[in-house]
């Protein structure tokens, strides 16, 4: 059996392949037990919660079957490109709701810091990033690389390598994170009014505000990523 390290951004694919790719081998069929949990975010790469959110979803939609005191079962096969979409997509949106849980931890410092250390230069990149976001097409194709940027610029604003290293390490998620709420009607005036408290936050340097600010920011993305769900 060949379970490769899972990259933390395409976990949501990956597990679903490596899963596939297990019983195209002949390796798993209908009615075998998984791996325990241990050893397969061990064999992953993946921590054990982000494992059992997987799961999770993979039981709702059928394909793995938890048994009290004997593990997991593979329930099913795929059966269909639209049934893996689905759960790719369940998957994908419970990673993004990770990536936000850890983003109320992490880039709360970041905002603050960037409020006590932004240099003139700082501001104004951050401010071009916020400018270029106001004037993006709601339709446009390139619509996530000015939401990029914008968290981005804030983060160069700590000149602080380990925590700009951070923002760039999730950009893959932060892009997907914005495809999830795009079309939502009114988000894109939404979103440029969230960005812009956070933006005056850290222009006052005030870093208390700005926490705030970016905390109430990711509190409306995770209630409509929530919200917009797939279901069967």
């Amino acid at each position: 059996m060949t379970i490769k390290k899972i990259r933390y951004h395409r976990v949501y694919e990956d597990v679903i392949e490596q899963i596939k790719g297990l019983i195209a081998e002949g390796n798993l069929a209908p009615g075998d037990v998984l791996p325990t949990e241990r050893e397969l975010a061990q064999a992953f790469g993946i921590s054990r919660g982000t494992l059992r959110e997987a799961f999770r979803i993979l039981e709702r939609e059928g394909l793995i079957e938890a048994r009290p005191g004997g593990g997991r079962f593979l329930s099913k096969a795929l059966d269909s490109m639209e049934d893996k979409n689905r759960i790719m997509d369940n998957i994908e949106r419970a990673t993004i709701i990770e990536l936000l849980e850890a983003r109320e931890l992490f880039e709360t410092g970041i905002v603050e810091l960037a409020a006590v250390r932004a240099t003139d230069e700082d501001i104004a990149e951050i401010e071009a990033a916020f400018r270029k976001w106001g004037e993006i097409d709601v339709e446009g194709e390139s619509r996530s690389a000015p939401d990029q940027a914008f968290h981005l610029s804030i983060a160069k604003a700590t000149h602080n390598v380990v925590l700009i290293n951070l923002i760039e390490f999730h950009m893959d998620l932060l892009k997907r994170t914005l495809s999830k709420t795009a079309v939502i009607p009114g988000r894109k005036e939404e979103v440029y009014e969230e960005h812009l408290l956070i933006l005056q936050a850290i222009k006052d340097r005030n870093p208390e505000k700005a926490k705030n600010a970016l905390l109430n920011h990711l509190s409306k993305v995770r209630a409509n990523i929530q919200k917009n769900t797939v279901t069967k």
